[in-house]
Parts: C-alpha cells; sequence; structure tokens
C-alpha cells in the first residue's frame, strides 16, 4: 500500500509529536529516505523513540522497514495518492472511462498489498466451525454482504443477510448454533454496524469486520479485521465504486482460499453448477 496513504489513515490517531513527523515527512520524502532517526527527530522537533514508534505505529516493522518503502515508492513514480482522479460532470466519455479504470486498477492493487495470509487463516477457521453465518451490511457494503450470501450458501453453508437491523438482531443474538457474524462497512463507523457489534461481542459471537485500512470503531470488535486499500476521496466522492471493488476481491479472496483448503465444497460447487445448467437447458 502507498507509504502516503498509509500515513493518512492513521493521521488521526497521531499525537502531537507524530503529526510533527507526519508534517515532516510529507514535506520533504526525499531527505527523508537518507536521514537517520536522530536526524529526523531534530528537523520534526521531537525524539528519536518517536521517530521509530511513529513507523511501527503505521504499520512498518521498523524505520529501515518503513524509508525503503517510501524510497522504493519514490523511484518508481507511484505515489498513489496522485493517480486518484474523481469524475468531473462535464468531462468526456473517454476521460470518464479512463479516470474509473485507473481508479479500480489503484484501489485493487493496493487492496492486494495489504492482504495479510494469517488474517484470512484465521477467518477461514471461523467460517468453517460455524454452522451459521450472519452477514450485514448497509447502503452500497449490502451489497458486498449478499455476495458472502451468494457465494457460501452455494457450498451448503447456512447463511442469513437482512436488510433491516431489527430483524437481523434477534436472530443473531438468539441462534442456538454455533454462529459468525460478518459486517461490511467502508468507513467502520456505521451506526447500525457499530451497534449490531456490541450486541454479537455480549453473546460472544465471533466477528469477521470488512472495513478501510486503518483505525475505526468497528475493527476494533472484530475477531478478526480484513481491510481494504483507502483511496483518496474527493467532492464527487467516486470512492463508493472503487471501495466496492476492493471488498468484492477480499470477500473473493477469502472464498476461494476457502474452497481450495476444504476440497470437498468444490464439489458442492460443481453439483450446484450442474443443477444450474440443467434448469438453464431445460426452460
Amino acid at each position: 500500500m502507498s507509504v502516503f496513504l498509509r500515513m493518512e489513515s492513521f493521521q488521526k490517531t497521531l499525537s502531537t509529536s507524530e503529526e510533527k513527523i507526519y508534517d515532516f515527512v510529507l514535506s520533504h520524502p526525499d531527505q527523508v529516505v537518507k536521514m537517520t532517526a536522530k536526524e529526523i527527530a531534530d528537523a520534526s522537533g521531537v525524539s528519536a523513540p518517536t521517530v521509530v514508534r511513529f513507523s511501527k505505529k503505521i504499520g512498518y516493522d521498523s524505520l529501515t522497514d518503513f524509508k525503503i518503502q517510501l524510497s522504493t515508492e519514490l523511484q518508481t513514480n507511484k505515489l498513489q495518492t496522485n493517480n486518484y482522479n474523481d469524475v468531473d460532470p462535464t468531462d468526456s466519455f473517454y476521460s470518464i472511462k479512463e479516470k474509473i479504470s485507473a481508479n479500480a486498477q489503484v484501489s485493487l492493487s493496493e487492496t492486494t498489498s495489504l492482504l495479510d495470509e494469517s488474517a484470512f487463516s484465521k477467518a477461514i477457521t471461523l467460517l468453517e466451525h460455524a454452522q451459521v453465518i450472519f452477514s450485514f451490511g448497509v447502503g452500497a457494503s449490502a451489497l458486498s454482504a449478499q455476495d458472502i450470501v451468494h457465494k457460501w450458501s452455494r457450498i451448503g453453508k447456512v447463511v442469513r443477510q437482512e436488510h433491516d437491523l431489527h430483524i437481523l438482531l434477534p436472530q443473531l443474538i438468539n441462534c442456538k448454533q454455533k454462529a459468525v457474524l460478518i459486517l461490511v462497512s467502508n468507513s467502520g463507523k456505521t451506526p447500525e454496524l457499530l451497534y449490531l457489534a456490541q450486541a454479537a461481542q455480549k453473546a460472544r459471537i465471533p466477528m469477521i469486520t470488512l472495513t478501510q485500512f486503518g483505525p475505526n470503531p468497528l475493527a476494533d470488535f472484530a475477531t478478526v479485521s480484513l481491510q481494504t486499500a483507502r483511496p483518496t476521496e474527493s467532492i464527487n466522492r467516486s470512492a463508493a465504486t472503487t471501495s466496492l471493488l476492493s471488498q468484492f476481491l477480499v470477500i473473493d479472496t477469502l472464498f476461494y482460499l476457502f474452497i481450495s483448503q476444504y476440497t470437498h465444497y468444490q464439489e458442492a460447487i460443481a453439483t450446484s453448477r450442474q443443477l444450474i445448467t440443467d434448469f438453464n437447458q431445460s426452460h
């Protein structure tokens, strides 16, 4: 994921000292890659340990790792924050299609770089052991929640989705079978999902959350947190499109890893596909 987008994702959680480092890196990236922790600290007006903590806080193993990633990004001229372009109402057909395509490629590439194998392995274990899967999202994220229903129901898993929280909540809390709850929210701040997460936590129901990258209240409830890239949003908010594509990418990756690990589900897919083919041929 782009170093600058990663920094931006954590900006609201930075302390005053860390904010000074953020500003310095943003203004002088070419200098930072050649500086020591003490030099960055002196230039930012903070301590050297704070510089090291900053690099780890935004997801890097060390300051050296942070500088390597930053240097690579600068050398290849792939500053993703500059590659994301919102669609303007006055754009031509050609410009619109090129912008949408470019934005999708940036978002998918950034999301792919974020995917963590250990998190997916934990999610797969939760899904396999669950007797019932509950899936929920609102707005555009409801489409991703529906995609989960479509995929896992095809292999014989019991999956429930409701668009109304008042209907889903009693089903979830009163479920006597072993359940897992999947919550999809790009922002990770959707009130309905936060309320549902609180209820599930009290009922000790494990949760898989799918949100944008960075700290957010919904991910804090998660047993397993899966995240998508956080694209730069502008006034026309075409990010709803790219966030959906990124969510679908994560869901597809999770599903195909799931069926590759449990081969008997591959037979279930083949059976369901044949049934649908038979129906289409007879009607």
